[in-house]
């Protein structure tokens, strides 16, 4: 295996393990989000609006959970790709590129819209707290 070749298998390795734990990471906070929004439910039963963003929240975060599971398992053959690959001495040919190209953009997306949906939420959880109840 050629020195060049190596890098980019190395590169590749070390980006594939920053993909999975942050798909990891993402998947115990959205089962926690939900777990604080079961809460919320109960919480703005009375109140229409914010009620409704509890639901449109919880549709969200499972999506995530959903979209999640399906990146990791693709990130998975990915993987089993590329040591395939090595095994045959035929790392990151020209489909292996292609796979890691397009996971590369889907998880671009991933963290885009995970780092907005978050946002939103806990910028709704913090208004939601600072907002004095009427007795």
């Amino acid at each position: 295996m050629t020195t060049t070749k190596l890098s980019q298998l190395n590169h590749a390795h070390f980006e594939h393990k920053l993909w999975r734990n942050e798909l990891e990471l993402v998947s115990q906070e959205a089962t926690f989000f939900l777990k604080i929004l079961d809460e919320y439910k109960i919480k703005t039963i009375s109140q229409t609006h914010n009620s409704l963003v509890v639901v449109e929240f919880v549709k969200q975060f499972r999506h995530f959970q959903r979209l999640t599971k399906r990146l990791l398992e693709e990130l998975s053959v990915i993987e089993k790709e590329v040591a395939q690959g090595v095994k045959e001495d035929n790392v990151l040919d020209g489909e292996q590129r292609k796979d890691r190209a397009y996971l590369n953009e889907e998880m671009k997306y991933f963290e885009s819209d995970y780092r907005e949906t978050k946002f939103s939420f806990r910028n709704f959880i913090a208004t939601y707290e600072s907002v004095p109840t009427l007795n």
